[in-house]
């Protein structure tokens, strides 16, 4: 009878045991479905995510073709916002310092008048009513929310003015908006031009900002600059830097990768990379979560600390890290890799980069890269990283790193 006894409860224990590894093994078979459940979902959202925002814009720049010989839509460094009836164009142009206002009219006054009204409002919009004027971004957006709850990350943009504390240093008041309106069609000339439409000009007024508009405007993201900075171990003049070169502070700054904000973020790419870090889990980043300036920042320099601090962290001199972390944050790592590990050229004289025999290998290049001084390896990615863009893109980027140092250190900014 004892024997029975042990004999049950041996055999009660084993059945418990394969019970127990039974579930485990099902609880990891439903863990990695879901896992690869939520990868292809996260995969098509992406995929979606670019295809109907591209879609979107072409239909739209395609409506505007109907009213403007060249139509023209929101780049990196130029802010540009049509009216419904698509006969009046608003544009700021970040990185050549002005404003413009075009209007297709009949009649001089008309037009003297939509142009009053148009600067008028431009001088008092921000970006959240330029996001909520946008079609293209809300539509899309709305489409991301409705079809990937699960997988998207939402937050309303920022409330930061387009253009105001470019011109006034600070929030104007609607008499101080009405006032500088005033002054400026009285002092600006309007230039007319054929219009496509025929009976029809397009009248232009192009209005110069001041000379330290582009400091002014990068005051703005002052306090959310150095926060971040010393979140990530970055300096403020860094972060500033790559802010200035992406956007020139173009708050609503998009290129057609898709990338989007001050930081241009990449949803894909860095915005994904960087949320993970920061949370643990992917999401796609719409347009109006990089459209708020905090969030942009967040996720730029928590990208930058993954490159400085992550895939160049064997690179010994801080200097020779800091230059390749610039390139990387352009080009990408691997092509930066690349620019040290490959010897072999096209016969267009640029580098080859081959997966196959370790050209994207960061480790081996950080070897290379640290028996040459911070001098060598500027010059040796200038003269070997793939493309132009990323080579004049270290350029950029290293002379304002030192423009807006002098800034902080002299209370310019």
């Amino acid at each position: 009878m004892k024997k029975l006894f042990i004999t049950l409860n041996i055999f009660s224990s084993l059945v418990l045991a394969n019970n127990i590894t039974n579930n485990f093994t099902n609880y990891m078979q439903t863990q990695q479905q879901n896992f690869t459940n939520y990868k292809q979902s996260l995969d098509e959202g992406f995929k979606e995510y670019k295809a109907t925002l591209n879609k979107a814009f072409q239909e739209y720049k395609k409506s505007l073709a109907v009213y403007w010989k060249n139509p023209e839509l929101t780049t990196k460094t130029t802010f540009i916002e049509y009216s419904k009836d698509k006969k009046v164009r608003k544009k700021v142009d970040y990185a050549n310092n002005y404003i413009e206002i075009d209007v297709i009219a009949k009649d001089p006054k008309k037009a003297t008048q939509q142009i009053a009204i148009n600067l008028y409002h431009l001088t008092t919009e921000s970006t959240q009513t330029a996001f909520n004027n946008n079609p293209v971004l809300t539509k899309v957006n709305q489409q991301l929310a409705n079809k990937y709850p699960q997988i998207i990350k939402i937050s309303k943009p920022s409330n930061e003015p387009i253009v105001a504390d470019m011109i006034f240093q600070n929030v104007p008041t609607k008499q101080q908006a009405a006032n500088y309106t005033i002054k400026t069609i009285k002092t600006h000339k309007i230039v007319k031009v054929p219009s496509k439409i025929p009976n029809t000009y397009v009248y232009k007024l192009r209005i110069p900002l001041p000379k330290n508009a582009i400091l002014a405007k990068a005051k703005l993201y002052k306090n959310s600059v150095f926060k971040r900075a010393k979140q990530f171990k970055l300096t403020p003049e860094f972060v500033f830097a790559i802010i200035h070169t992406e956007s020139s502070f173009n708050p609503m700054a998009r290129s057609y990768v898709p990338a989007f904000g001050l930081m241009q973020i990449v949803p894909q790419t860095a915005g994904a990379d960087a949320y993970k870090m920061l949370t643990g889990h992917k999401k796609i980043l719409t347009p109006s979560f990089l459209y708020n300036a905090n969030n942009n920042i967040l996720i730029g320099s928590a990208y930058l600390y993954k490159i400085y601090y992550g895939y160049m962290k064997n690179v010994k001199d801080p200097l020779s890290r800091l230059y390749c972390t610039i390139a990387a944050y352009n080009t990408g790592a691997g092509n930066v890799a690349c620019a040290f590990n490959s010897t072999s050229k096209d016969y267009k004289g640029r580098t080859i980069c081959v997966r196959s025999r370790g050209d994207y290998n960061i480790i081996k290049a950080s070897s290379k890269i640290n028996k040459l001084t911070p001098s060598q390896v500027y010059n040796h990615l200038l003269a070997n990283l793939r493309y132009d863009e990323p080579k004049n893109y270290l350029k950029r980027v290293t002379k304002r790193f030192l423009i807006y140092k002098k800034a902080l250190n002299t209370n310019a900014l």
